[in-house]
């Protein structure tokens, strides 16, 4: 019975096949060509942005004012993950098991490269597009080179070094050139490149000393900060002792990983993989070409910011012991659009007046506040890479990237 069923149906699909003839064969590949051929690609995205691009050029510079972009994050109660929203997007921040998190969400240093690779790109895909030259694909690989030699310095990913992977027509000097305007054009790399303190400001508010907790589960901020105390104490117990039967292994210096990576999609959106697993988009707003369906990286370079400074304060109130119930950080900064326009080319087109404001619930003293923000800036990595001075190194390669070049046979 069972073959007889079987050879019913290839039976009834000898007939449909015959049935649909040479000219419907046809009319299924042309249709299937033509699908092809309307497919997003990244030279028609290039054409669509250009257009964009111009008629933004073309407004009048005393119809624009500068913009203030807002990044919010706040430490979520017995998680302690940062969560981070710029508008209606938002991403997860997490530390590890050694320091009290849970591995969930992005470390904020290889965060920050990618975002200063995004925005690298996107300033990319904006001057080939106004000087009509092609590209088939971009990926950008980013790589912040640490110290080699103790310095005394905060340690975090500086002075970069960004290889940018793409298919084009373009002449070598072409492609040289366009990078370089590139990184002339970029606002993140721009603010990277120069000193800037971040301006703060402390929303103190107070609650009780005394906590009750109801049931066995401990569910707020404050319990989470004396948990990360507990695993940063055993933390360190465990590198000294390593430092004291191994000296050689404790001082080896760390393995440098593949770098973040940035891919353009052919709608020239821009994706960020982050330590290899985690995704994070982003877009702009469709009158500088794009079709906003992520934060820009101009408002990504912002929650960064607030990201680092939440985790390092959460870990610098475990360091202190001190009883806080609630961390949240408010980032802005102006973003005038006037600037490198005609007549206004000596006007820097970095993000101007970064600040944020800590906004913290906490028992504690207005005195043991500045103390714990004091040494939350005097180690906190993208504070300081903020205020230091960095650099930016490019090279080009012709083809597609591989994220994964040990899988390649």
């Amino acid at each position: 019975m069972k073959k007889n069923i079987l050879f019913i149906i290839a039976a009834l699909s000898a007939q449909a096949a015959a049935a649909q003839g040479p000219l419907d064969i046809f009319r299924s590949n042309d249709t299937k060509h033509q699908l092809e051929l309307n497919a997003p690609s990244l030279r028609n995205h290039l054409k669509q942005r250009k257009s964009a691009l111009e008629a933004w050029n073309a407004l009048s510079a005393k119809d624009l004012k500068p913009v203030t972009l807002t990044a919010n994050v706040t430490a979520k109660n017995r998680s302690g993950i940062r969560e981070l929203r710029v508008r209606d997007f938002q991403y997860i921040g997490d530390c590890g098991y050694s320091h009290g998190g849970q591995d969930s969400g992005v470390d904020t240093p290889t965060t920050a490269q990618a975002v200063f690779a995004s925005d690298l790109a996107d300033s990319y895909l904006n001057q080939a597009a106004l000087l009509g030259i092609d590209i088939d694909s971009l990926t950008i690989e980013i790589h912040g080179r640490p110290d080699t030699e103790p310095t005394g310095r905060v340690a975090y990913p500086r002075n970069f070094l960004y290889t940018i992977y793409i298919d084009s027509p373009a002449s070598d000097e072409e492609l040289e050139r366009l990078a370089q305007l590139a990184e002339q054009n970029s606002v993140v790399a721009t603010l990277v490149k120069l000193a800037v303190t971040p301006q703060l400001t402390i929303d103190h508010k107070l609650s009780p000393r005394e906590k009750k907790v109801e049931g066995a589960t401990l569910e707020g901020l404050r319990e989470y900060i004396h948990g990360k105390r507990q695993a940063i104490l055993a933390s360190r117990e465990k590198w000294a002792k390593l430092q004291k039967e191994n000296t050689d292994a404790a001082r080896k210096p760390r393995e440098v990983k593949r770098g973040p990576w940035v891919k353009v999609f052919p709608n020239g959106v821009r994706q960020l993989t982050v330590n290899d697993k985690y995704l994070i988009l982003h877009d702009n707003p469709e009158y500088l070409g794009g079709t906003n369906i992520g934060m820009t990286s101009i408002e990504g370079v912002l929650g960064i910011l607030g990201t680092c400074i939440t985790h390092i304060s959460l870990g610098q109130a475990a360091e202190l012991d001190l009883d806080v119930d609630s961390v949240s950080l408010t980032v802005q900064a102006e973003w005038d659009p006037i600037a490198g326009r005609k007549g206004h080319e000596n006007e820097s087109i970095a993000l101007q007046n970064v600040r944020y404001t800590l906004h913290a619930l906490t028992p504690e003293s207005d005195e043991k506040i500045k103390e714990w923000i004091g040494r939350v800036e005097g180690i906190c990595p993208m504070y300081n890479l903020f205020k230091d001075t960095q650099t930016f190194e490019h090279r080009i390669v012709r083809g597609h990237f591989n994220p994964f070049p040990e899988a390649k046979k």
